[in-house]
């Protein structure tokens, strides 16, 4: 006697709605439509998201407590090794020399009209006096130079660190064109939000 063998069930159902091919094409392009909407939609949300990040994180900090205008006195370029005056010492604007001054620390004083073209060209100065060797001072500037972020323009740290060989009304002043801040310590956090503040605001912006 041989076992009869039952065939499989079948999957159809009478009494499911029939759906039509043309049914079918529609359902599928429904259904495509819907995923371009979700990844078209998706995209433009993560372009959004990141352009509010980007200004966000570049918007200017506002006026520092402290803060001082300065009179303009130009932006008149000198011969290099000219005598050069200003009414407002340390100077944030005037006639400056060609060239400016390397960005960075520099051991010796910047001369008045060289860190001028540094302030011209959309940098900030950080100029310091000390009666004696102050070396724990001069090496908070020099962390501070690694700690700040390149400006988007140049991608360079337009930041120029200098004794200063006059006198100063406090230990240190930082500069931007037309505008000056005294601190009677080191801030980094003040320093860093000078220079937030006014990177590329010079009348010469240049790297």
């Amino acid at each position: 006697m041989t076992k009869r063998q039952t065939a499989p069930q079948s999957r159809y159902d009478p009494s499911a709605p029939r759906v039509s091919k043309r049914e079918q094409l529609r359902n599928a392009r429904r259904r495509r439509s819907l995923i371009w909407n979700v990844i078209v939609l998706g995209t433009l949300g993560l372009f959004l998201l990141s352009v509010v990040g980007y200004f966000l994180l570049n918007r200017r900090p506002g006026p520092l407590p402290g803060e001082l205008v300065i009179a303009d006195e130009g932006a008149a370029v000198a011969p290099a090794g000219s005598d050069v005056t200003y009414d407002h010492h340390p100077p944030s604007s005037g006639p400056r020399y060609p060239d400016a001054a390397p960005w960075g620390f520099s051991e010796q004083p910047v001369p008045e009209p060289t860190f001028v073209a540094n302030l011209a060209r959309g940098g900030v100065v950080f100029l310091y006096h000390c009666d004696e060797p102050c070396p724990d001072l001069e090496q908070q500037f020099r962390d501070l130079l690694v700690e700040a972020p390149p400006e988007s323009r140049y991608d360079t740290v337009k930041i120029l660190v200098s004794p200063y060989a006059g006198q100063l009304e406090k230990p240190i002043v930082a500069l931007a064109w037309n505008h000056q801040l005294e601190l009677d310590a080191f801030n980094e956090a003040s320093l860093l939000r000078w220079y937030r503040r006014f990177v590329n605001l010079g009348p010469d912006v240049g790297p």
